[in-house]
């Protein structure tokens, strides 16, 4: 009986041993293949910086903000200059 027991310890340690050199195997090749192919990277995720570790670009702050924020910050770099953002309500301020 200690015999048979003692198979099966041996065997489960094996088997686990081989399912954590395998996990980080694993790891490691999906590492490896998000780093070597850049495009791909930024094709799935187009708002990460690829070359830091996946932080957030300034691009994935702006697509939450409104779109006035937006318009106002195209203008500007653009040389227009609008000076006010139009708020909600404004154009009926006179009424």
């Amino acid at each position: 009986m200690t015999t048979r027991i003692s198979h099966l310890a041996r065997t489960f340690k094996a088997i686990a041993l081989t399912a954590v050199l395998s996990a980080i195997a694993a790891t490691a090749a999906s590492a490896q293949a998000a780093i070597s192919e850049p495009a791909a990277y930024q094709a799935l995720y187009p708002y990460r910086d690829v070359l830091n570790n996946g932080a957030p670009t300034p691009a994935a702050r702006l697509v939450l903000l409104p779109p006035a924020v937006l318009q106002r910050l195209q203008a500007q770099e653009s040389g227009i200059g609008i000076g006010q953002v139009p708020r909600h309500g404004s154009h009926r301020a006179g009424r």
